[in-house]
């Protein structure tokens, strides 16, 4: 799978000028609070154990840089901050790094994840009514997952970088200050599965020779299974509408 994405970029990169759409140095950045609810299972074995964290509000930022360089692949890159907590009564024994808390024991749950995604794309359709891009994105995960149930605390971390295939769109809607945009990343490889994607509209307020600046909102999902990355077994979603602001420069 990894070695039929890398090969669907070399045939991108052949495309050369013509998966380069600008002429001088462009610069996007964002900023949007995300109202996410998140549930999945968690454990450091197989043995999984459901929580329900309910909804927390988050920031996501994100920069991309467009250039015409032939061949030399654009960069995004955007931040989220995936933290979430909640409490459970478990539904059955729960081992956590070597501690084994009993059915029915309450406990607290601490779920610290940070996602930062390294986007090397090319544009391959660009102009006012229509935009693709695709390219690859390397996402690196860390997390820190704590449990404890008043007397005793157990936790556990993890990281790695995770190679996604990444693609985006963005719609203009003609005679209207509107557009539509959508954008996806997408890992299965072995065990571990990885979905990222968004879907929105925008409103332009300001469109100048030197900026334009909209406000957007839509809908954003993230889930990951992984099975044993640095001992980690997860089964997780995010999921929930977001709002923010875009500037392009």
């Amino acid at each position: 799978m990894f070695k039929n994405k890398m090969a669907v970029l070399a045939v991108l990169a052949s495309l050369g000028t013509a998966a380069q759409a600008d002429t001088v140095l462009g610069l996007t950045m964002s900023l949007d609070a995300w109202n996410m609810d998140s549930s999945g299972s968690i454990a450091d074995s197989s043995d999984l154990q459901k929580f329900d964290f309910g909804s927390d509000t988050t920031s996501n930022f994100s920069l991309a840089l467009e250039h015409p360089v032939p061949l030399i692949p654009n960069l995004k890159m955007r931040i989220t901050d995936l933290s979430s907590s909640g409490d459970a009564n478990l539904s059955k024994n729960f081992t956590f790094d070597g501690v084994t808390y009993p059915v029915s024991t309450a406990v607290d749950v601490n779920f610290d994840l940070r996602s930062s995604d390294f986007v090397f794309y090319y544009e391959l359709f660009d102009n006012d009514t229509l935009s693709f891009d695709l390219g690859l994105n390397a996402k690196y995960l860390d997390g820190d997952i704590s449990v404890t149930d008043g007397t005793r605390k157990t936790s556990r971390s993890f990281k790695g970088v995770v190679p996604m295939l990444y693609g985006a769109v963005k719609v203009g809607i003609p005679a209207t200050s509107f557009s539509l945009f959508g954008d996806f990343n997408f890992l299965s490889v072995g065990d571990h599965t990885l979905r990222d994607f968004q879907a929105g509209a925008a409103y332009t307020l300001l469109e100048s020779p030197a900026v334009d600046f909209s406000v957007r909102g839509g809908y954003r999902q993230f889930s990951l299974e992984l099975d044993d990355l640095d001992n980690i077994y997860a089964d997780w979603t995010y999921d929930g509408l977001f709002l923010g602001v875009e500037a392009d420069f």
